[in-house]
Formats: structure tokens, C-alpha cells, sequence
């Protein structure tokens, strides 16, 4: 078919357009590569004419049904002195826009899952899959194909996952920012993917890592933990106890032999806290124990008495120092 210019687009948008050319342009909607050309005319029509304040996630509901079962909007008649009644799914998209004009690209092709710093969240996917996301974490996963082919999803920060085997063996696929994807049909495991690296520890089932840089894959058995370095390099070593790395889920951190430096990072990422050591022999000073913490002030206050520290605050800022 002819491809639909912006021209006949904004005549669609207000009302103009004839039902041939509205079932042109419906048509032609049904390819996803047209649909941002489609929501960037509707914002620059609607900015002219905007109607009300809309409910973004109810609208992508109705869009979704739209897509998925040929529902089409309905066109009503109108007088040449009044623009078109809008159903609510189409002028509640064009709320979707950042300043410059064009839309959010990203909220629209993506549902996201956020934690602040602090908070752990349970999350259940459309598949039934479930996540449980750590502190400061994003979670994404696509609005509109995720029932169809391998089931991608997207982290930042820190998840379990307990992934739900499908009839027909979809795949599911963790992609991190490393060119690093996990890939398994069915199975309990944990990702860590932050600015210090990406580590993936299996519990149950089966894992496959695809290093995409260098075109290898790797397969995990149960057990095994598989660190990736932020320069690329990766180590497979085995946890006797793989469940301890998913005790965050539960508020508790169980420290084996674990440097004061390695915790400054983790209370950086997951409360936000800026850690100072002043002296290296504190900073390598080791940890072993496991503690309940369900803030950064009750780690902090756990390793003040278990170290003997002094804490000085400022703000966010935390420095460290051995008491005299």
C-alpha cells in the first residue's frame, strides 16, 4: 500500500479525513514501524487542541486492545466548526511527550518497574513469572510483543527471578547494558547488573549466558556463579549455598569474608548513602556474619558495633574511622 504522509495524517487527527482514508490510514497503522510517526502527528494535532488530562496506563489498555483485536476507534460525524470527538486510548497517547515535542518512545514500547533506594518490590509479569526487585533497580519488559517469541526483559540494579516454563518452550531472556544476556525456559536464579560489574547466581534449573562481544555462551548448572567484570573479564566459580545471595530479599545480608570497601559499594547502591574510608586497612578489613538490616541506619549502626567504627554524617555522606 501508498505510505500516509503527515498531510493526510493531521487530517485523520482532526476530523477531515474521508472513511476511505481513515481506513487507509488504520490500516497502515497496523505496521509498528508507522505507529511513532502516527503518535508524533497526533501530539503535534493535539498541542494545537488538547482536550483534557488522560490516564496514560489506562490508554495504553485500551491501545493494546486495539492492536491485538482489530478494534478501531470510532469516528464521530461531526459539524465543519468542531473538531472530532476523541475516543479516550487515542488522546490520552498524546500525553506521552517530552518537551521538545516528540513522545516517550520508551514509555510507550515499554512497561517499567522502579524501586527507590530502600525498597524491595515483588513484581508478577504477564506470564505469571515472578521478580522480586532490589533496591534502586529498574525492571522492563515490552508493552505489546512479550507474549510472542523469546520473552525479553530488561535490568538495572539487582532481581531473583522465578520464571514460569511455557508449553512451547519460550525462551526467557534477562538483557543487561553489558552485551551480556541470560537466556533459560524455566527456572530460579538471581542477576546483579550495576556500574561495579554483573553477577548471575543459579538455584534451580538451567542458565545460558551469551556473551554477545565475544560470540560465547555458557551454560550454568545449579549452583554456579558467574561474574562479569565492567572491563569484560568473567569468573565461574561454585556457591555451596546459592540462596545466600538472594537473602536481600528478605532484608538479610550474609557477609562471608566480605571487605568494608565492598559494603561502602553496596550501601552506595542500595541506599544511596556516599561511604568514605580514609584509611585502606579499614577499607580491607573483613566481614562474616549474617544481619538484619531493612535500611541503611540499621547496616550502619550493625557495623558500628561489630567493627567499632565511628560515624560521621553529612547528609548522604558517610566517613568511616576506626573509634580510638
Amino acid at each position: 500500500m501508498q505510505p500516509i504522509t503527515r498531510v493526510q495524517l493531521m487530517d485523520y487527527h482532526a476530523g477531515r479525513a474521508t472513511p476511505l482514508q481513515v481506513r487507509q490510514v488504520e490500516e497502515w497503522l497496523q505496521q509498528p514501524e508507522n505507529r511513532n510517526l502516527f503518535y508524533e502527528t497526533l501530539h503535534e494535532w493535539e498541542s494545537g487542541n488538547l482536550q483534557y488530562q488522560a490516564d496514560t496506563e489506562d490508554a495504553f489498555k485500551k491501545y493494546q486492545e486495539f492492536m491485538e483485536q482489530g478494534v478501531r476507534p470510532v469516528i464521530v460525524e461531526k459539524n465543519p466548526n468542531h473538531f472530532w470527538s476523541w475516543k479516550p486510548w487515542l488522546a490520552a497517547a498524546a500525553v506521552l511527550v517530552v518537551c521538545s515535542g516528540w513522545f516517550f518512545r520508551d514509555e510507550l514500547q515499554y512497561k517499567s518497574y522502579q524501586t527507590a533506594y530502600s525498597e524491595i518490590k515483588p513484581v508478577v509479569l504477564p506470564d505469571g513469572s515472578q521478580v522480586i526487585l532490589n533496591a534502586n533497580s529498574t525492571l522492563k519488559y515490552p508493552r505489546f510483543d512479550f507474549g510472542n517469541g523469546p520473552r525479553n526483559v530488561i535490568l538495572s540494579g539487582e532481581a531473583r527471578f522465578s520464571v514460569v516454563h511455557t508449553k512451547d518452550n519460550r525462551q526467557f531472556v534477562v538483557k543487561t547494558n553489558r552485551n551480556l544476556d541470560v537466556e533459560v525456559v524455566g527456572t530460579e536464579f538471581v542477576v546483579f547488573n550495576r556500574n561495579r560489574g554483573t553477577r548471575v547466581v543459579l538455584m534451580k534449573g538451567k542458565v545460558q549466558l551469551n556473551f554477545q562481544e565475544q560470540g560465547r555462551k555458557l551454560t550454568m548448572k545449579p549452583g554456579d556463579q558467574v561474574t562479569l567484570t565492567a572491563v569484560g573479564a568473567y569468573e565461574l566459580k561454585k556457591q555451596s549455598k546459592p540462596e545466600t545471595l538472594a537473602a536481600w530479599t528478605h532484608h538479610r545480608y550474609v557477609f562471608t569474608d566480605t571487605s568494608l570497601s565492598e559494603i561502602a559499594e553496596l550501601m552506595k547502591e542500595n541506599y544511596g548513602f556516599e561511604v568514605k574510608i580514609p584509611d585502606q586497612n579499614l577499607a580491607k578489613r573483613l566481614v562474616t556474619g549474617d544481619f538484619v538490616a531493612k535500611n541503611g541506619n540499621e547496616l550502619l549502626h550493625v557495623l558500628e558495633v561489630m567493627l567499632r567504627l565511628k560515624i560521621e554524617r553529612t547528609g548522604k555522606t558517610i566517613t568511616l574511622t576506626e573509634k580510638n
